[in-house]
């Protein structure tokens, strides 16, 4: 009995995390068309970004402000990649395809269905 429900509990789990794969995956493509779009129709993704505290031009990658200090806490520079966004996006949904293929092997070999 604790066996079966923990098989289902591992299953459930599997699941999700193949699940989120997929739609990180997806969100990254889509953030790839984006930047796509983006070069295309002209709009720069701009190098340089005004700090939020003080107003001096900062990169947008930085993490603290040289000038006051302030904290960004993220890097933008990654998600503004075309070739990043690909290489992870793609990356994960094949990840995930190849995940779900195991995840159907192991559930045809589930006791509980039998």
């Amino acid at each position: 009995m604790i066996d079966n429900i923990s098989e289902t509990f591992g299953m459930l789990f599997f699941a999700v995390f193949i699940l989120v794969m997929l739609v990180l995956g997806v969100m990254l493509i889509g953030r790839m068309f984006l930047n796509i779009y983006r070069k295309l129709i002209g709009i720069r993704i701009r190098k340089m970004e005004s700090c939020r505290s003080c107003g001096h031009p900062i990169s947008r990658s930085a993490i603290i402000c040289p000038n006051c200090g302030e904290n960004f806490g993220k890097i933008n520079g990654y998600a503004d990649s075309i070739f990043f966004c690909f290489l992870l996006g793609f990356g994960l949904i094949g990840l995930a395809f190849n995940s779900l293929s195991e995840f159907l092997e192991m559930f045809e070999g589930f006791s509980f269905l039998r």
